[in-house]
């Protein structure tokens, strides 16, 4: 039985891609970067679940939340924005195609502690590009900062 939900399904979209990419036995051309260091890899076989981890994690339809997102913009194109600043994903940020199919994401989140910062911006057009931006800051450790942009394949 399918629950309502008040929000995009965020989760349920990423985990059916996640399934449809593993079927499709999809590669990618993948550039990962932390700091100054850099690596391509070309035609690269993933984990999806994995690959598309943050994006699930990224879900605000609990029902503890309904109330906690202003949602603006129309059926097309709409954003999500956290009210409450103590949530994880700050804001969403979807396009759909004339046919009603989701075609661009762009999600942030943030978490914040007295010794972690952490900032998220996801990006995510099916069957062509994804990207993942992270900056992090631990107390005592200093600061990180990892870049990784994949190009589906096939």
């Amino acid at each position: 039985m399918k629950t309502k939900t008040a929000f995009f399904d965020i989760k349920g979209f990423f985990e059916s891609e996640v399934k449809r990419l593993t079927n499709k036995k999809s590669t990618v051309n993948k550039s990962v970067r932390q700091n100054d260091q850099s690596e391509i890899k070309m035609n690269l076989s993933v984990d999806w679940e994995d690959e598309l981890a943050l994006f699930i994690a990224s879900d605000i339809n609990k029902p503890a939340w309904k109330d906690s997102y202003k949602i603006s913009g129309d059926s097309v194109h709409f954003n999500y924005l956290a009210i409450d600043t103590n949530l994880r994903t700050r804001s969403v940020e979807i396009k759909k195609d004339k046919h009603g199919r989701a075609v661009f994401f762009k999600i942030k989140n943030m978490t914040r502690s007295k010794l972690y910062e952490s900032l998220e911006e996801l990006t995510y057009i099916p069957d062509s590009i994804y990207t993942i931006n992270k900056d992090q800051s631990v107390r005592f450790l200093g600061k990180n900062t990892y870049q990784i942009s994949g190009t589906v394949l096939k």
